[in-house]
């Protein structure tokens, strides 16, 4: 039982590193479209998908690597996609509640993302954990 806690406490933390790439490529998409000139809430649909493709990758690859990423790579990125949606639903609801609050700077974008990006976290994990990448026996 406790190997198991260890396993899925480094499971996590692989998870949130991982997430904080996908941050930091959402929030470097994000930070240059709006300093372009477009709007701060329309450009979390192109900073979005980039994310979630980085994600899905270092998951598949390295956070999840343990549970076997048998099957097409193109069947579990759809499964990963509509997953990280419904994170993104919840990520996006706080992220413009946030920044409903504050002017729509580029700065005050990232701010909101940091919020949405934390409540969204538990949902993305859950999701991802045991929906998409299950342990072999498990499915």
């Amino acid at each position: 039982m406790k190997a198991l806690l260890t396993k899925e406490r480094v499971q996590f933390l692989r998870f949130c590193i991982v997430g904080a790439v996908g941050f930091v490529t959402d929030g470097g998409v994000l930070y240059a479209l709006v300093k372009a000139g477009f709007d701060p809430f329309l450009a979390r649909f192109a900073s979005f998908p980039a994310a979630v493709t980085v994600t899905w990758f270092f998951n598949r690859v390295w956070t999840f690597a343990a549970h076997g990423n048998g099957g097409s790579a193109h069947r579990q990125y759809l499964g990963y996609f509509i997953v990280q949606l419904v994170g993104a639903l919840v990520n996006y609801i706080f992220y413009a509640a946030t920044l409903s609050f504050m002017e729509p700077t580029a700065g005050n974008a990232l701010k909101a993302l940091a919020v949405g990006s934390a409540v969204g976290l538990i949902v993305n994990y859950g999701g991802a954990r045991l929906l998409v990448f299950r342990m072999k026996n498990a499915q």
